[in-house]
């Protein structure tokens, strides 16, 4: 019997265009209804996630910028940890004159960027803050939840990706939460922590908990749940990660709410 909800967003949960829809909106809260516990994971800043979960009206739990920050049923922050200084200070600099890649940072309710060209995968549309230009000579690199990395010239990334991996190894948690979209955060959480951390806090054992995801980001939390479901329009090294998981619909329609309504609903 499954307790547990756990579904990330972008590619997953949302819509093409990024939006809840009224059937998956409908779904979810029959499911909470039910007794469900439901989590949201996704490397989406707090604030954006703490709008979608007013829009639905719902109480749930929240794993944001891939566990840098985990917020209760009350909307309450109950975890946090953020990068080391010395390490965002580092990550930041990599990159930050390469006019092929966007360097990208969460800080507090603060998003900033170093160049907003569109051809860069720049989607400023898909976040309700407004960013501000990255000046490493003012920047104070406390308090940095997430950095990442996003361009549309993929070899680019994956070199970049090889050389955070040699020179940090495992102070960083690193993945591709899309092709084009590379995310830095602390080594010590990950999506698979923060659903860790909320199973113990409601007494409830992992194996207790269905999850479902797209990306390489959701792995760990993927691979430690008693049930891994995968969205038909999976990143494929995610398919090639976990053989076992049940592939499900897709995110352009509804595929998420389609398949919890046939398994716990109807």
């Amino acid at each position: 019997m499954y307790r547990i909800i756990t579904v990330d967003l972008d590619g997953t949960l949302l819509s093409q265009e990024h939006k809840i829809t009224k059937y998956t909106k409908k779904i979810i809260k029959l499911l909470i209804n039910k007794g469900f516990y439901v989590v949201f994971a996704s490397g989406r800043h707090h604030v954006d996630m703490i709008y979608l979960r007013n829009y639905l009206n719902i109480k749930i739990f929240m794993i944001t910028s891939n566990g840098a920050k985990i917020y209760n049923l009350d909307n309450q922050l109950i975890f946090e940890n953020n990068l080391d200084k010395d390490i965002a200070l580092e990550l930041l600099s990599l990159r930050y004159l390469d006019q092929d890649i966007i360097t990208q940072v969460y800080q507090n309710d603060q998003w900033y960027i170093n160049n907003n060209k569109i051809e860069n995968n720049f989607c400023p549309n898909l976040s309700l803050l407004r960013y501000q230009f990255l000046n490493l000579n003012k920047f104070n690199f406390e308090n940095i939840s997430k950095i990442f990395f996003t361009s549309n010239n993929f070899k680019k990334l994956y070199k970049l990706k090889i050389h955070i991996i040699n020179v940090l190894n495992n102070k960083v948690n690193i993945n591709f939460s899309s092709p084009g979209c590379l995310e830095i955060t602390s080594g010590n959480i990950s999506k698979g922590y923060g659903l860790k951390l909320i199973c113990k806090i409601l007494g409830i054992s992992l194996k207790e908990c269905i999850t479902i995801g797209n990306g390489m980001n959701d792995y760990d939390m993927l691979s430690i749940s008693g049930k891994a479901c995968i969205m038909e329009n999976s990143d494929p090294c995610l398919k090639y990660a976990l053989p076992y998981a049940e592939i499900i619909g897709n995110n352009i329609n509804d595929g998420v709410a389609v398949f919890l309504n046939k398994k716990f609903l109807i």
